[in-house]
């Protein structure tokens, strides 16, 4: 589901969190973890890259298993418009549980597009 202001505004999208799949790599000793989210279409799907996120396995690592959440549990993405460009950097904000306080992420979309510190 797509939250969706004026052509120059920011925008926000939640997607409903199924899981997390805890993956394991060899090489680096360590555990990760990435989300099992959902799309409400396939436009959707491809946009958020839904669809390649278990796909991007390296040859080392392993699933090792699948961490339930409660129920909704939502990512957030955002993204704020640059003129002149059809696509917009979009950022992962973070995830909203169940009983507990959601967030301004408009303010924390503006915080992060200034943070000039951002992991490639």
């Amino acid at each position: 589901m797509a939250e969706t202001t004026d052509q120059d505004k920011p925008m926000i999208w939640k997607e409903l969190v199924l899981g997390f799949v805890v993956v394991e790599s060899c090489v680096y000793h360590s555990i990760r973890t990435i989300p099992i989210v959902t799309a409400s279409s396939a436009e959707e799907a491809l946009f958020t890259d839904n669809l390649t996120r278990l796909t991007k396995l390296e040859d080392d690592e392993t699933i090792k298993g699948v961490l339930p959440v409660p129920f909704p549990t939502y990512e957030v993405t955002g993204a704020i418009p640059t003129e002149g460009e059809e696509i917009s950097k979009v950022l992962l904000l973070g995830y909203e549980y169940p009983g507990v306080q959601v967030p301004n992420w408009i303010e924390i979309l503006k915080r992060e597009i200034a943070n000039s510190r951002q992991c490639v």
